[in-house]
């Protein structure tokens, strides 16, 4: 178990210097990451395919393995929502050369109009964007309780009341199973910041259908992509309430002397 331990763990943040491309810094410290998944797959089909090994200790390093390859989409999907981020202050404040050509030949009221639109354009690229980044974090989430279910199911089905799975079911309720509870937590933690991010924006559009001028011949936003945000923004508020009585219903138990918990990784907003 030491070996999988050493190399799952996953890194800190790539250190870059001031002149450094913060993109390019990104796109290497994503690029990292994955080669870590691919080691970590690479790991797990050695173990399946390792028919020296104990069943019990083969389940156990596989769990740990993908515990690890979880931590790391954590990280990547913390990632992508900086970038996102980022866009979104840049686009808000440093408006490109063409529009500010545009505005400066145009009335003051078709100006204002047109920056709406494309500010409205824009806004509804990164709700979509943001509306499938919260979709498949809650994907993971439901993977991670399939696995938590798969893994008490199978160590807690003893008829023949063996005291060694029992000892795995207690070990793996500090170890393995808690780990992945609290990355359940933390990523809930980034979903809700997603969600309170999506009403951001929506306000903001309805803030500008009633405040800015009406320009003839505007482009509406698509059926699909307006139907997908407001759907997601209607669901997000219930999401707060639900999301604390899923984690009071969290399973906990402690047993002294259990292994040491892996760090969590935050993932927060």
């Amino acid at each position: 178990m030491s070996s999988i331990s050493s190399i799952s763990k996953s890194p800190g943040p790539i250190q870059t210097n001031g002149n450094q491309n913060p993109a390019k810094s990104r796109d290497k410290e994503v690029q990292s990451l994955n080669n870590q998944k691919a080691k970590l797959s690479e790991q797990i089909e050695a173990v399946n395919s390792n028919e020296k090994l104990d069943q019990k200790i083969k389940q156990e390093r596989i769990q740990a393995l993908r515990t690890s390859i979880q931590e790391i989409d954590a990280q990547i999907a913390q990632i992508q929502i900086e970038e996102m981020q980022e866009k979104i202050n840049n686009s808000q404040s440093k408006p490109s050369e063409t529009q500010k050509h545009e505005a400066a030949t145009e009335t003051n009221n078709t100006a204002d109009s047109m920056n709406a639109v494309v500010k409205n354009h824009t806004t509804y690229d990164h709700l979509g964007k943001l509306v499938g980044l919260s979709k498949h974090m809650e994907g993971s989430i439901k993977l991670l309780d399939t696995e938590i279910k798969k893994e008490e199911n199978w160590l807690s089905d003893n008829p023949h009341q063996d005291s060694g799975r029992s000892l795995m079911l207690e070990n793996a309720e500090q170890t393995v199973l808690k780990s992945k509870r609290e990355q359940i937590q933390d990523i809930k933690a980034t979903v809700r910041g997603i969600d309170n991010k999506i009403d951001e924006l929506v306000s903001d559009l309805n803030d500008n259908k009633d405040t800015s001028p009406q320009v003839k011949n505007a482009p509406a936003p698509p059926d699909s992509e307006d139907k997908g945000v407001k759907d997601k923004s209607s669901k997000s508020k219930n999401k707060s309430d639900t999301t604390e009585v899923q984690a009071s219903n969290v399973k906990t138990n402690p047993v002294t002397g259990a292994g040491t918990v892996p760090p969590s990784i935050d993932v927060r907003v």
